[in-house]
Order: structure tokens, then C-alpha cells, then sequence
């Protein structure tokens, strides 16, 4: 009990004088980020305000909020007007802050352009879908959507189709993640049936139907699956990983499956070995590329922190540092494939003795391939009438 109080006084110890410090400096040299917790490697920020200072002679503190759901965003600046400089939505909330004239463009004098010399190719031109003149946006990590299952289970079965989940195979023994975006995704991609091989186009219009027939037929799926099926609340991964668990198959992002195939920290913070008994793919018929962003809000009082931040991030060594920090892979092309270079060769011995085709399942999975990317699209936003309806028949599903 002692310990225990002695570490709470000095957590409170920290938190008074953080508050303190923040306090005695000037709204000018703060540098406020909104974004997702345990996303950015926050011993980088030390770092940034002595560059900062080093290439404009002006100082700063970087002061972090985050935020449990994308939708955090639009509330707190669209619905409070709060005055954070620098955003972390996803694909589809950086096309809705840019239709609400709710982001400002990025300084290209300061932070460079998006393009296929400082950013992997394939994304940039997804990220052309929610910022069509890519002036808004940079580009920070990206991941996909699908399905990850235990091997030892599906009696060596590599699974390749959304059936797996929505189908009778595995009814009493699947997850489907309790996020209305992604199982409806999911839903959509499995009704739409198998695309040509490499028709980005016809799968990207999955992710833009929200046509009552649509959402009718993604409803009848997912009350499908419903029954017999576990709905995921972040604990799936861990209990998969620990092998604690009726789950054969699970609709999962690939960040949270590639984390739990390689030894990891569980929820206490205890190190784990990672099962190998698990694979990810994305299904044939299609799938989902996820593209995180930092944007400048348009309530943002430090703008010129917030570019000279989105130029820093941008440098390889802080992309990878922020890549390994994160478990996700970067944006930044030096970066992207310096991290590749390290999977593949294995300089570090991480894949000492393990079966070849797991590896290169797991290396695929964090850096999915150009015949991967050519079926998956990235979302987009609904519209009012859209959500409207997504959000209907969601809330008919989850009560």
C-alpha cells in the first residue's frame, strides 16, 4: 500500500507541474496535437523543440490530448471550436474537416508536397480519394483491414474469403470487431462477392454505396453473423495471442494482428511471446486500406509549430522511431524502406527458425504488396444522408 501511494503522489507530483508548466507559457508556444493515445513516440517531442528552436529561433512546448474514436474530432472541433493545432483523423474524417472548412492547407514552403518522392507511391494516390489535391493532409501511417485466424484450428486451412466470417464455417468460432465502419465494410466487401483480380476501381466503389439496397443487404449479413459470433472489444487480439479463446477467425486491422503474432506487451505490460499459430490476410474480394494524417485545424493559434512539426515528422529517422514506437509502418518512402530492409533481411533474429511461409505472410502483412493494395480501397465519408443510414442500421444491430 505504501508503494502504491508513494507512486500515485508522484504521478500527481508530474501531472501538477506539467499543468504548471503549460500554465507560465504563452498559447504562442504551445504546440497542441489531438490524436490517438500510444500513437506518436513522445521522446521525440524534447527533440522537435530544440530543432524547432534551432531552425526558426523560436520556442515551443509540444502538449499532447488524445482522443478513443476518430468521431472525437469533429466534436471537439466542429461542435467546441477548440483551439488544438495539429489533428490525427483517418482517411475519411480528413475528407469531412476539409468539406466543413474545418483544416487549413499545410505550408508547401515549409513541410515539402505529398508526392511519390518522399511518400510511398501506392498511398499517395489513395490519399488522392478524401484530399483530391493532396493539400491538406500529410500522411502518417497506414494499415489494412481483414481477417486473422489460428491456424491450428482451421486444421491448416489458409483462409482467403470474407466467407470465413460471414459464412457457416466457422459459426460459434468468429469475432467481428464492434466498430460500425469496419464491420460494415466488411459486410459490403463479402455481398459485393469476388472483384477482378486488381480492380481497385470496382472495389473502391464499395466504400462510397450507401444506397438503401446496400445497407439492406450489409444489415442481413451482419444480423447473420450475430448470432454465434463474439463482438470484439479489443480484447479478441490478446485473447487469440494467449490461445484463451473459442475464436477461429476475427475481423481485425493489421496493426493489431501483426502485434500479437511477435512477442508483445499485454494489457498489463507484461511481455508476451507472440503466436505464430496466427496469419492475417486480406480477403480476395477486396479490402480496406487505412491511411491515419496529421491536418492543421482551422482553430489552430501556433500554425508555424504545426508546419515546421509536420516537416520533422517527415524525417526518416523520427518516421521510424515513431513506426517502432507504434507498431505501424510509416508513410515516409526512407523510412518504409529501411523498416522493409530490416524485415526481410532479419539482421536482429527475429525470425530465427520459423517457418518461411509465416514469415513471409507476416511480412506481407505489414507491408502489403501491389497485388494486395490493387483490391482494397480506402474509405470515405457518407455524407449526412449516408451516415444517417449506416447509423440506422447499425444501432438496429448493436441495440
Amino acid at each position: 500500500m505504501k508503494k502504491i501511494i508513494c507512486v500515485l503522489l508522484v504521478i500527481a507530483i508530474v501531472s501538477a507541474l506539467s499543468v504548471t508548466l503549460f500554465a507560465c507559457t504563452p498559447r504562442s508556444e504551445i504546440l497542441k496535437l489531438y490524436m490517438p493515445g500510444e500513437y506518436i513516440d513522445e521522446d521525440i517531442f524534447e527533440d522537435f523543440e530544440a530543432w524547432y528552436l534551432e531552425n526558426t529561433g523560436k520556442k515551443v512546448k509540444v502538449k499532447i490530448e488524445t482522443f478513443k474514436a476518430v468521431e472525437d474530432i469533429h466534436t471537439a472541433v466542429e461542435g467546441s471550436r477548440a483551439d488544438y493545432d495539429l489533428l490525427c483523423p483517418s482517411d475519411y474524417m480528413v475528407e469531412y474537416l476539409i468539406k466543413k472548412d474545418l483544416v487549413i492547407p499545410y505550408d508547401k514552403n515549409i513541410v515539402g508536397s505529398v508526392d511519390a518522392t518522399r511518400f510511398v507511391g501506392d498511398y499517395v494516390e489513395l490519399a488522392k480519394h478524401y484530399d483530391p489535391e493532396l493539400k491538406y493532409a500529410i500522411p502518417y501511417m497506414y494499415g489494412t483491414l481483414g481477417l486473422v485466424y489460428d491456424i491450428t484450428k482451421t486444421n491448416g486451412t489458409k483462409i482467403t474469403s470474407w466467407d470465413a466470417l460471414f459464412g457457416d464455417t466457422y459459426r460459434g468460432h468468429r469475432s467481428v470487431k464492434k466498430s460500425m465502419r469496419d464491420a460494415y465494410a466488411a459486410a459490403c466487401l463479402y455481398n459485393n462477392g469476388k472483384l477482378a483480380a486488381g480492380d481497385r476501381k470496382s472495389v473502391q466503389a464499395v466504400f462510397e454505396d450507401t444506397s438503401a439496397a446496400t445497407v439492406a443487404s450489409a444489415k442481413s449479413a451482419l444480423l447473420a453473423v450475430k448470432s454465434g459470433s463474439e463482438w470484439d472489444t479489443d480484447n479478441v487480439k490478446f485473447e487469440m495471442a494467449a490461445n484463451d479463446s473459442n475464436v477461429t477467425v476475427a475481423l481485425m486491422w493489421s496493426c493489431d494482428a501483426g502485434y500479437v503474432m511477435n512477442d508483445y506487451e499485454d494489457e498489463d505490460g507484461n511481455e508476451q511471446e507472440g503466436n505464430r499459430n496466427l496469419w492475417y490476410v486480406v480477403p480476395d474480394e477486396g479490402g480496406n486500406v487505412y491511411i491515419d494524417n496529421f491536418v492543421i485545424s482551422k482553430y489552430a493559434v501556433n500554425v508555424d509549430a504545426a508546419n515546421w512539426f509536420l516537416k520533422y515528422i517527415c524525417q526518416k529517422d523520427v518516421a521510424i522511431k515513431n513506426s517502432e514506437y507504434s507498431g505501424t509502418i510509416s508513410v515516409v518512402k526512407d523510412a518504409y524502406d529501411e523498416l522493409y530492409a530490416s524485415y526481410v533481411e532479419d539482421e536482429d533474429g527475429m525470425f530465427e527458425g520459423v517457418d518461411e511461409a509465416w514469415v513471409e505472410m507476416f511480412i506481407e502483412t505489414m507491408f502489403p504488396s501491389e497485388e494486395t493494395l490493387a483490391r482494397c480501397g480506402v474509405m470515405r465519408d457518407y455524407g449526412q444522408v449516408g451516415q444517417d443510414a449506416v447509423s440506422s442500421m447499425w444501432g438496429a444491430i448493436v441495440g
